[in-house]
C-alpha cells in the first residue's frame, strides 16, 4: 500500500486512490462490488512496480543494494502509523468487544505486530469472506507486503553478487524477476486448488503479482513517454479488467488462482498506458486532485477502516451498508489525522534518516514491544473471560458434543458413529450437516431412553438435498466430496433399512429472498435436491422424519450475552424476531419436495427454541446457541424428551397411513 517514487506520476497516485475505494466499498457490503477485494491485487502490482524500479536504479548505479538503508526507509514509511493503529485497535476491542472474544483478538494482534498475521490466518483456515468480526483480518495484505520487502532486496543483492556492477543488464534483471514471478504463479495455481487459505494469505503465492509490476517497471525504465497513441487503449483495457473483476467476482470465486490475473494485468495495462499517454483522458481522470488525495490517504485509511467497521458491527449487528459506510467515513477522518501527524512527519524527519541501522533496530524493537503489549492484553483478556461472570458464555461457545463422526470438508469420518443404546436391535439413523449434528445430543439421549441404536451420518456443510451443483463457499468450488459422501450414506441407509431416518439441514443454502447467489442455490434446485433424497428413502419404504430448520438469530448469542454481562458500552438486548429468523421459502420447498410421497413427515420444535414473537437466546435457563446458528449441546440434550415424543408421534402417523 506504499510507494517509492523517483519520477512521480499523478495517474499512479490516483490508481492507488481507485484501489482503496474498491476495497473500502467492498468491505462496506456494496453488493455490486462483491469482487472489490481485487483492489489489494492492484496495490501488490503497484508495490512491485515502485520497489523493483527503486532497487533496479540502485543496483545499476552501485552494483549492490544497501539493505540497512532500504529496510530503514520501509520502516519509516510504514511502521509508525501501523503500530499506532494496531495498539489503538487493541484498546478499542478491550473496551467494546465481548470479553469472551477479546483473547482471540489480542492473540491475533500479537502475530500482526510481528508481521506474520497472514500466516496465522492461513494456518487457521480463515475464510476471508466470513470473518468480519476479526478487526485485524485486513492486515494480511500488509504482512504479505512486509515479507515481500524483506525478500525482494535480497534477490537483487544476490543478482549483484553473481554478476557484479558491470554485468548487470536490464535483460538479466527482467529474466530474474520473471523467473521468480513464474515460479510463484505456478505455486499459486496449485495451492489455490489444494489449500485455498494458504494461497490467499500466503506471500509466496502472491509474489507473481509484485513481479508483474516489477517487470513492467524494468521494461518501461528506458522507454520515453508518449511513444505512441495506443496508451489510452491500454488504460481502457486495464479499467475494464479491474472493473469486470470487481463486479463479477464474489466470495465463491477460487482466489487468487487464475482469477487474479485480470486485476493484476489490469493494473499493468494502466501503468503502461499512463506511461505512453500521460495526457490522455484516463490519465487526467486518475490524476485528478480527488483521486490523488484518496491515493495519499490510502495506507492510513486501509489501516483504520476495517477495525472501525468491525467495531461498528459489534455495537450494532444490524449495521447494514449505510452503517459500514458511516464507520468508513469516521475511519477516513482518523486516516487524515494519522497521515498528517504520524505518517508524514516520520517519513520526512531528517533526524531518523542518519542511521539506517538505528532506525531498523528501533523499528524491530517497537514491533516487539507492541507484540508484548498485545500479549499482556491477551493474558488480561483470558482472565476476564475465565471469570465467574463470563465463564458460562465462554463455555456456551464451546458447548458442542465431542465425537469423531466427521472429518474435515475434504475427508470423511472413519470411526464408527454409534450412539444411544448401542446394543439395541432398533436402529435409527441421523443424516445431515452441522444442523443435524447439533441435534445429536438430543437424539443420543432419546436413543438411550427409548432403547434405539443411533447411527450418526453427519458431514459439515453437506445438506441432505442431492445437489451436485452446490458450491462450497470455503472451498470456492462445487462440493464434490459432499455429493459422493451423501450418496454413499443413502446407499448405506437403504441397506440398513432403519426403523426411522431422521434428516436435518441448515435452511440457508438458498437466500431468504429465493434468488440464488454465488454459492447459494435457487428454491427450485433446493426442492429438486430434497425431492431426490426423499423419494429414494420413500421408495425404500423407510419412515423418514425431517426436523425443520432452527431460527437464525442474526448475531452471535454467546458474544451478545458476554457483552451484556460486562461493562462494555452500547449494549443491546440479546433478542431476535421470530418471523425474521425463520426461512419460509425453505419450508415451502421442503413441503413441495415431499408432496405425494409416502413415509415422509416433518417435526418442528421451533416453538421451544423461539416461543414468542421476540425471542431471547436463553430459554428455560439454558443458552440456546453456541454461535450464530448452532444449538448448544446442553440445550439440545434438554429438549430430548420433547423431540423424542414428536418423532415418535410423526412415525406413528406414517404407519397409520
Amino acid at each position: 500500500m506504499s510507494s517509492e517514487r523517483a519520477d512521480f506520476r499523478s495517474d499512479i497516485e490516483g490508481l492507488r486512490g481507485l484501489a482503496i475505494l474498491l476495497v473500502v466499498l467492498f468491505h462496506a457490503g456494496i453488493s455490486r462490488l462483491a469482487g472489490g477485494y481485487v483492489g489489494v491485487d492492484v496495490f501488490f502490482v503497484l508495490s512491485g512496480f515502485f520497489i523493483t524500479g527503486l532497487l533496479a536504479r540502485e543496483i545499476a548505479a552501485t552494483g549492490d543494494i544497501d539493505l540497512p538503508e532500504f529496510y530503514a526507509r520501509r520502516a519509516r514509511r510504514l511502521l509508525p502509523a501501523f503500530l499506532v493503529v494496531l495498539l489503538a485497535t487493541v484498546a478499542l476491542t478491550l473496551w467494546i468487544y465481548a470479553p469472551i472474544d477479546q483473547p482471540t483478538v489480542a492473540s491475533d494482534a500479537r502475530a500482526v505486530a510481528l508481521q506474520y498475521g497472514n500466516v496465522k490466518f492461513a494456518d487457521n483456515a480463515v475464510n476471508y469472506h466470513a470473518a468480519s468480526g476479526n478487526p485485524f483480518l485486513h492486515t494480511w495484505s500488509l504482512a504479505v507486503e512486509q515479507q515481500f520487502y524483506v525478500l525482494w532486496p535480497l534477490l537483487f543483492a544476490l543478482i549483484g553478487r553473481i554478476y557484479g556492477a558491470s554485468g548487470i543488464t536490464p535483460r538479466r534483471l527482467i529474466a530474474w524477476v520473471t523467473a521468480a514471478g513464474v515460479l510463484s504463479f505456478v505455486v499459486s495455481l496449485w495451492v489455490t486448488k489444494i489449500a485455498q487459505p494458504w494461497a490467499f494469505f500466503g506471500m509466496p503465492t502472491r509474489i507473481w503479482e509484485f513481479a508483474l509490476g516489477g517487470v513492467t517497471a524494468l521494461a518501461l525504465a528506458h522507454q520515453p513517454k508518449e511513444v505512441g497513441k495506443g496508451g489510452i487503449y491500454y488504460q481502457l483495457a486495464g479499467l475494464i479488467a479491474i472493473g469486470v473483476a470487481s463486479v463479477s467476482y464474489h466470495q465463491a470465486t477460487a482466489y487468487p488462482g487464475i482469477a487474479a490475473i485480470a486485476p493484476a494485468l489490469g493494473a499493468v495495462a494502466l501503468l503502461i498506458g499512463g506511461h505512453r499517454a500521460p495526457n490522455s483522458a484516463v490519465s487526467k481522470a486518475l490524476g485528478s486532485r480527488l483521486f490523488q488525495w484518496f491515493g495519499r490517504m490510502s495506507y492510513t485509511w486501509y489501516l483504520w477502516h476495517w477495525p472501525l467497521v468491525g467495531i461498528g458491527a459489534v455495537i450494532d449487528w444490524d449495521i447494514g451498508v449505510v452503517g459500514r459506510l458511516a464507520w468508513s467515513g469516521v475511519a477516513l477522518i482518523l486516516a487524515v489525522l494519522t497521515h498528517r501527524f504520524i505518517e508524514k512527519p516520520w517519513r520526512e524527519a531528517n533526524g531518523v534518516k542518519r542511521s539506517p541501522q538505528l532506525v531498523t533496530a528501533v523499528a524491530f524493537g517497537a514491533s516487539v514491544v507492541a507484540a508484548l503489549l498485545a500479549h499482556g492484553a491477551m493474558v488480561m483478556a483470558e482472565r476476564r473471560a475465565a471469570s465467574p461472570g463470563q465463564r458460562p458464555f465462554a463455555n456456551a461457545r464451546e458447548d458442542g458434543m465431542s465425537h469423531n463422526c466427521w472429518g474435515s470438508l475434504l475427508q470423511n469420518a472413519t470411526a464408527p458413529c454409534i450412539f444411544g443404546d448401542t446394543t439395541s436391535r432398533t436402529t435409527v439413523v441421523l443424516l445431515g450437516d452441522s444442523h443435524a449434528e447439533h441435534w445429536l445430543p438430543a437424539v443420543d439421549r432419546i436413543g438411550r431412553e427409548r432403547h434405539w441404536k443411533i447411527v450418526a451420518m453427519v458431514k459439515p456443510a453437506c445438506p441432505v438435498a442431492d445437489m451436485p451443483e452446490l458450491v462450497n463457499a470455503r472451498l470456492k468450488r462445487a462440493y464434490a466430496e459432499c455429493t459422493s459422501w451423501r450418496r454413499m450414506m443413502l446407499r448405506r441407509i437403504v441397506a440398513l433399512h432403519p426403523s426411522i431416518a431422521i434428516l436435518s439441514s441448515w435452511d440457508h443454502y438458498m437466500p431468504p429472498d429465493g434468488n440464488g447467489s454465488e454459492w447459494q442455490v435457487t428454491p427450485a434446485a433446493w426442492k429438486n435436491g430434497l425431492r431426490r433424497t426423499y423419494q429414494l428413502l420413500s421408495s425404500a419404504g423407510i419412515n423418514t422424519v425431517v426436523i425443520r430448520g432452527t431460527p437464525r438469530p442474526g448475531f452471535d448469542p454467546p458474544a451478545c450475552l458476554s457483552r451484556a454481562a460486562s461493562s462494555a458500552p452500547f449494549k443491546k438486548r440479546c433478542e431476535y424476531d421470530r418471523a425474521e429468523s425463520l426461512h419460509p421459502v425453505a419450508i415451502a420447498a421442503q413441503n413441495d419436495a415431499a408432496r405425494g410421497l409416502d413415509h415422509i413427515a416433518f417435526v418442528d420444535v421451533n416453538d421451544r427454541v423461539c416461543p414468542t414473537a421476540r425471542c431471547s437466546v436463553v430459554q428455560r435457563g439454558r443458552i440456546v446457541y453456541r454461535d450464530d446458528g448452532h444449538l448448544t449441546a446442553t440445550y439440545s440434550r434438554a429438549e430430548a424428551s420433547i423431540l423424542g415424543a414428536r418423532i415418535v408421534a410423526a412415525t406413528e402417523r406414517l404407519r397409520d397411513r
